[in-house]
């Protein structure tokens, strides 16, 4: 048993005798994984700095947002919100209905398919790609590009992802001056044009930018979808059950969110002595807060270890918490809606491929499959 394998009865484990301990292994800091500290953490930026995230890390694995405090945090996610407006993604609600169908038309006549490499994985990177204008064909690069940089390919040496990480680097920074002469709609151009206290990003910002935008119209909705099929695939009577009743698929998306979420945990430096649990953390400690831990705290939902429909709150915090709540959620959703609608409208069953060759993200933080096999019974 270990945390990529099945995390769960670690995580049981760990709130239930040690909420609080010193990691001396690949994470190095203290580890909480109660629901209402990890709540603690995620919300009060002021006493646990989100500069840490990219500490350890070269100058081009620093995205902004997620390594910045307020009052530069607040400046550039006012940009990212003006890119993600619901406007936007009610535009891309069609692009996203329309890619679904014809990625699901490629795999017809198949009975069985490895869903992650052939829809649950390109189906959001094609997304995306639209939003920043950039040609399908790079969709297999994005892909490649993703998994370098979160290190989730078995890759895991940074030394052996960084080649991956500056090519994506230097592809984004090529794309900027022809963004600047001719703007389109896309959100490169909006990044681009956009100000700061009226100047405008600097390059290796736009860069960063756009690396985040890519995680997160990615990396998410990839993991969302094949961790919820995964749980599926052993679940007839609930797939039967949602094609019955259509109206149940959001339901769905809530509760694989907090049962078996795609990210599992962020990580902060404390800005000066804080407590838990009668220990002392001191300022400029790591801490390291477990969303997929805390989603499963009996102390906040009841049988929290069932899947179940009925649960009726998203206060899950796969998501995060607080000024870092994640810019993709909307567009996960989105994605993740229209996908189970047609993946349940086109089969009648899926079931796990017997002896298959699945392959689980290689990273404790993000939780998803490179490759899982599904048997599929059409409708």
């Amino acid at each position: 048993m270990n945390l990529i394998a099945d995390p769960y009865p670690i995580y049981e484990t760990w709130r239930e005798q040690q909420p609080i301990w010193w990691s001396d292994g690949h994470l190095k800091g203290w580890i909480l994984s109660r629901y209402d500290d990890v709540r603690v953490i995620l919300k009060d930026a002021q006493n646990f700095s989100s500069e840490s995230m990219g500490e350890g890390e070269t100058q081009a694995m620093r995205l902004p947002l997620l390594t910045d405090d307020p009052p530069r945090h607040t400046q550039l996610r006012a940009i990212v919100n003006k890119a993600f407006t619901s406007r936007t993604l009610k535009q891309m609600e069609v692009e996203v209905a329309q890619l679904t169908v014809e990625l699901l038309d490629a795999m017809g006549g198949k009975t069985s398919v490895d869903i992650s490499a052939e829809f649950t994985s390109p189906l959001p990177v094609s997304v995306i790609a639209r939003m920043m204008d950039i040609p399908p064909g790079r969709k297999d690069d994005f892909k490649r590009w993703s998994d370098a940089l979160t290190g989730t390919s078995e890759a895991t040496d940074l030394a052996e992802r960084m080649p991956h990480i500056m090519e994506m680097a230097d592809y984004f920074q090529s794309l900027i001056p022809r963004r600047r002469e001719h703007p389109g709609e896309d959100l490169i151009s909006k990044v681009v044009h956009a100000q700061v206290e009226g100047q405008t990003l600097t390059d290796q910002d736009i860069v960063g930018f756009c690396m985040l935008l890519l995680i997160a119209g990615n990396e998410t909705t990839t993991n969302l979808l094949s961790n919820l099929l995964n749980y599926l695939a052993g679940q007839p009577r609930m797939w039967t059950e949602l094609r019955e009743n259509p109206d149940k698929i959001d339901a769905a998306i809530e509760e694989i969110l907090r049962f078996d979420g795609p990210v599992h945990w962020v990580n902060r430096k404390a800005t000066r002595d804080v407590e838990f649990h009668g220990q002392t953390v001191k300022a400029g400690e790591a801490v390291y807060a477990f969303l997929g831990s805390a989603n499963r705290d009996p102390r906040h939902y009841e049988s929290p270890d069932l899947f179940r429909l009925d649960r009726g709150r998203s206060d899950h915090h796969t998501f995060g918490h607080g000024i870092h709540f994640c810019i993709g959620a909307p567009l996960a959703r989105l994605e993740a809606r229209y996908a189970m609608e047609e993946l349940l409208k086109r089969y009648q069953s899926i079931s796990h491929t017997p002896d298959a060759n699945n392959e689980r993200t290689h990273s404790t933080m993000l939780r998803g499959f490179h490759h899982l096999w599904l048997d599929l019974e059409p409708a």
